[in-house]
């Protein structure tokens, strides 16, 4: 059996998407290339379908699942809340985290913390990897790439900063992709799926779960190439439904056009009349329309903590 005292396991947060996934194996590779061989990339959850696109374009293994990481040395990525982090992680030895989200960790004291706004995960990573001269092939380049494309809707998010696009021309010297525009393109395409799942199953996708002083809320998030093609009233009647099973102060989902670059936002919740007054809007049939709004970290995140942190 594995002595866990001596391995270390890489994992991002439930229900993953591309930057947590390539966080965590690009962090494996940068251990390796300075020659740490007792780190290893998992995942906790299963991935969505542009992540297992872009390990199969650049033939390369998805990390192992591992859904409970109890009794665990750990590294997270792309995450620092509770509610984000895998089955048993109060059981587990968190030692390291990187992330570039808001940080909460009052109930964990990891050794070694990078944390740093900007708008990927895997950017930190990149810059690691070239900080310390670590050689990277082809395949592992262009996963490191995309996950960074993907995560900052190709460098036009407003999350994005200075070292993203220094990252992606870096990682692109290596992965040689010609258009890197036309390449996002692609990307968001290979997770505009939302026409085949269910109501449920669209909130449930990339959801986040928050709590703020008592106050709980949820935003999920829907990036697609049209949001205007979605069936607003299923998904809102759905948000009611687990509302009632569970009432929060408010569920949210953000219908983002990548294309458009805005967002209808779904709304059910006790806590409407503060969200209105807050961005002096009305909410109509449970939905409001918003121009230049594509960031859920960035942009719909810090109301509601506006809100809720009086």
């Amino acid at each position: 059996m594995e002595d866990l005292n001596k391995k270390i396991y890489i994992v991002g947060h439930t229900k993953p998407d591309l930057d947590a996934i390539a966080s965590a194996f690009g962090y494996q590779k940068f251990k390796e290339g300075v020659g740490e061989y007792t780190y290893q990339a998992i995942r906790c959850d299963r991935v969505n379908a542009q992540t297992e696109w872009v390990f199969k374009k650049y033939n390369t293994p998805l990390p192992e699942y591992i859904p409970d990481i109890s009794g665990m040395n750990v590294v997270l990525v792309d995450h620092t809340f509770p509610e984000s982090r895998a089955k048993g992680w109060e059981n587990a030895n968190i030692i390291e985290v990187i992330d570039h989200h808001d940080v909460k960790l009052e109930d964990i004291i990891p050794q070694s913390i990078t944390i740093r706004p900007c708008g990927s995960t895997t950017s930190l990573i990149a810059q690691k990897i070239f900080k310390n001269g670590v050689l990277l092939n082809r395949n592992i380049a262009s996963i490191l790439l995309s996950a960074i494309l993907d995560d900052t809707l190709g460098l036009k998010s407003p999350t994005t900063i200075k070292l993203d696009r220094e990252m992606v021309n870096k990682l692109n010297e290596v992965a040689q992709i010609e258009d890197l525009e036309k390449y996002s393109i692609i990307l968001f395409e290979k997770k505009d799926i939302w026409h085949t799942l269910t109501s449920k199953e669209i909130i449930q996708e990339d959801l986040r779960e928050i709590e703020i002083n008592g106050n709980w809320f949820s935003i999920s998030q829907v990036e697609t190439m049209n949001n205007r093609e979605l069936k607003k009233d299923e998904i809102v009647n759905e948000l009611e439904v687990l509302n009632k099973e569970i009432p929060f102060n408010l569920r949210l989902v953000m219908l983002t056009d990548l294309l458009q670059k805005n967002c209808i936002l779904l709304v059910v919740g006790r806590d409407i009349p503060l969200l209105e007054k807050i961005l002096n809007q009305r909410v109509i049939d449970n939905a409001l329309f918003l121009p230049n709004v594509v960031s859920r970290k960035k942009q719909i995140l810090p109301i509601l903590q506006k809100i809720y942190s009086k």
